[in-house]
């Protein structure tokens, strides 16, 4: 067993399918994983796609996850800062209070939605994009709140 999964033995960093369903507010399965070591720590990625997404559609419809563990916690201050930095300005922008350390949700009501999280020395990214009508920006939130919870 390496560190990383000493740390996480039952990979609660780690999104379900029926939670990244509940985002997406269709059916779908994981069709991407990577988990590797970087310089800063740990990065591990997923990618969903709702089962709806076809050929005929001109967008997959999809939900990009990913946690990274940063060797401290001022390299991750540091990383959501540049991340709330770069988004602050924009339309959709909104600062969510009582979630992990410090987190944001930032959507433009069309192609996408995201929520950016930081705990302690460790970042969640969760991003849709394709918007849908069954796309569940309130379930993005709980789910971050539930991600941060098992870490």
């Amino acid at each position: 067993m390496g560190f990383f999964n000493f740390i996480y033995p039952l990979g609660g960093h780690k999104i379900t399918n029926e939670e990244a369903s509940r985002i997406l507010g269709e059916p779908c399965h994981e069709t991407a994983t990577e988990s590797t070591s970087q310089a800063f720590g740990h990065q591990f990625k997923s990618t969903f796609t709702a089962k709806s997404s076809s050929e005929k559609q001109s967008k997959t419809v999809a939900l990009y996850y990913m946690f990274e563990s940063y060797k401290d916690e001022t390299s991750a201050k540091n990383a959501f800062a540049i991340f709330r930095e770069s988004n602050e300005d924009s339309k959709g922008f909104e600062l969510l209070n009582n979630l992990g350390d410090e987190a944001f949700f930032h959507t433009d009501n069309e192609n996408f939605c995201l929520t950016i999280a930081r705990k302690n020395n460790e970042l969640i990214r969760l991003k849709v994009n394709k918007l849908t009508k069954k796309t569940s920006t309130s379930e993005l939130k709980k789910v971050t709140e539930n991600l941060l919870s098992r870490i």
